[in-house]
């Protein structure tokens, strides 16, 4: 246990977690609801995502003027974001206006007007937004990739819904989604900064007085990984692409060894690929190998884009750098160097109250627990080769693997053994 760590149960059920930070000025405050595309049923498709754009758009009380020119008028930082399995709304202002956050977080999250004319205003953004992400190919690649491991699963489904499906929302059917939604036995409040814990249980146990609802049970259904080639054309100057790999869920004991494993292979600029691929091929700008988690699933993927007479070149050399790993495994250097990185980047990313904010929450929704800086460190430091190694024999298996491909290309530019 740390110092400046705690937790506690405000009456209605919602959870507090917060991290007292007593050498900054600033306050970071997130209320976190576990609700996210993969929840939506069949037809919601963009719901949690339209719904955190929408509380912003007025309150009872509060025009959505009003609540930018608050948070503006503190020199505070408002904003939100969706994911799959979650939806996040933060403030981070001076400890002062602490209060004041906080009246602002509740009173949007429990009287959002939802007023019909701001629902149309706001789908129109959010079609906006859908256009820019067609505009961006290494973003619409992600949501191709998805869609192709966990089809026919929400989890493959874009978080920012259809066209149709956003056009099509009106007002009831997004208030009995948020009134189902957004209850107290799923939701998370995370303060990282200058606060105290008792500061903070007040603060909210006022703004969420009165407010009880419990959750409706959600059938979810784990996913099954779907391996396979899928190639989308588009006239693009480069061929973009994501070879992917089971991973791990977010709460899998060896989750260390496969971010020691993922910084070997991609995730540096001493990784394998970055080296090989970018630095002596001079094939491609853009290479990187990732991990992403969720409560009963993972990936392990590799991003890279080239242009389409190279495509074949990369694809091969990738190929070759995954398979030489798995015959010779990793080295006890690059196993240092990784632990290395690691830790580094983990230290300064941690400088900030948001990023402590945000893994407060995170450890809280994904273990229920908390774990110090230094026990972090401590779990990178213990992971062992023979785990990388195994981790290499389980995840990084041809038959398992996915490849999307965005760009001017057909199946004649694959390599022989990926044509099937």
């Amino acid at each position: 246990m740390t110092e400046g760590y705690r937790k506690s149960l405000l009456p209605n059920g919602t959870r507090v977690v917060t991290e007292r930070m007593d050498h900054v000025r600033s306050v970071a405050v997130g209320v976190w609801v576990e609700t996210g595309s993969r929840h939506e049923p069949e037809g919601r498709g963009g719901m949690s995502h339209l719904i955190e754009h929408l509380v912003f758009k007025g309150t009872a009380t509060r025009t959505a003027e009003e609540i930018a020119r608050t948070m503006d008028s503190v020199g505070g930082q408002m904003d939100a974001f969706t994911t799959k399995e979650h939806t996040c709304f933060y403030v981070q202002v001076l400890d002062e206006h602490l209060p004041l956050a906080v009246e602002l977080l509740t009173d949007i999250l429990l009287h959002p007007e939802f007023n019909a004319e701001e629902l149309e205003r706001e789908k129109s953004v959010v079609l906006q937004e859908i256009k820019m992400v067609e505009d961006t190919p290494d973003d619409v690649i992600h949501d191709l990739f998805a869609a192709q491991i966990w089809e026919g699963h929400p989890l493959g489904r874009p978080i920012l819904g259809s066209r149709e499906a956003v056009t099509a929302y009106g007002r009831e059917i997004v208030l009995s989604h948020f009134t189902e939604e957004y209850v107290p036995p799923r939701i998370l409040i995370a303060v990282a900064g200058n606060a105290t814990h008792t500061q903070v249980v007040d603060l909210f146990g006022a703004g969420f007085n009165g407010f009880a609802r419990g959750a409706v049970p959600r059938a979810d259904t784990p996913p099954v990984i779907k391996p396979g080639v899928n190639i989308v054309g588009k006239t693009l100057e480069q061929v973009h692409l994501i070879m992917g790999f089971p991973g791990l869920n977010h709460s899998a004991p060896e989750r260390y060894a496969l971010f020691v494993l993922n910084d070997v292979i991609g995730g540096s600029m001493s990784s394998r690929l970055f080296q090989e691929v970018r630095e002596r091929q001079g094939l491609v700008y853009s290479i990187h190998s990732g991990v992403q988690a969720y409560a009963d699933t993972g990936t392990l993927y590799i991003y890279a884009a080239t242009d389409a007479p190279n495509f074949s070149k990369v694809l091969k050399s990738i190929l070759k750098e995954i398979r030489e790993l798995k015959k010779h495994g990793v080295t006890a250097e690059e196993l240092r160097r990784a632990k290395d990185h690691l830790k580094g980047s983990l230290m300064l990313s941690l400088e900030s109250t948001s990023s402590r904010m945000n893994r407060l929450a995170k450890q809280e929704m994904h273990h229920g627990s908390f774990l110090t800086i230094d026990a972090m460190l401590e779990a990178v430091d213990r992971v062992r080769h023979e785990e990388v190694q195994a981790l290499i024999t389980d995840l990084l298996d041809e038959d398992r693997l996915a490849l999307t491909t965005l760009g001017p290309l057909d199946r004649r530019n694959l390599p022989a053994d990926l044509r099937h």
